[in-house]
């Protein structure tokens, strides 16, 4: 049995506005601690280190190193790490060529803020 399911919503971006500004922008922002001074990317609205509120957003280079790779039926992805900030993510990695070690976020073009990384000019 096929059936086709549509969902039409919107989701406020409220507190993760500066990041998913970023992100269409193809620019690493982080939360950041100023009770400890760690930054994370993704952000977290906690802390984990100290459990204070993060309280403000600090730019990174954007560029990241892939921690693990694999493709897929729906295109390649990576667990990466961002430069500046704890905590890894998972990205798209259609634009990295295979054995990159390390690549740059990618503005979102067309659609919804999404996480990719393309590849690292700068070295």
């Amino acid at each position: 049995m096929k059936r086709r399911l549509t969902l039409e919503y919107e989701l406020a971006e409220g507190w993760l506005s500066p990041w998913i500004e970023g992100l269409r922008k193809g620019q690493a922002v982080a939360s950041h601690c100023s009770a400890c001074h760690s930054s994370r990317f993704p952000p977290l609205r906690t802390c984990p280190n100290c459990r204070a509120q993060s309280d403000t957003w600090i730019s990174l280079s954007g560029r990241a190193e892939v921690l693990f790779r694999t493709s897929g039926a729906d295109g390649d992805f990576v667990l990466a790490q961002f430069e500046g900030a704890e905590g890894s993510t998972v990205l798209r990695a259609d634009h990295l060529p295979i054995g990159a070690e390390h690549g740059r976020l990618r503005a979102s073009i067309g659609g919804p803020p999404s996480l990719q990384l393309e590849t690292d000019d700068t070295r």
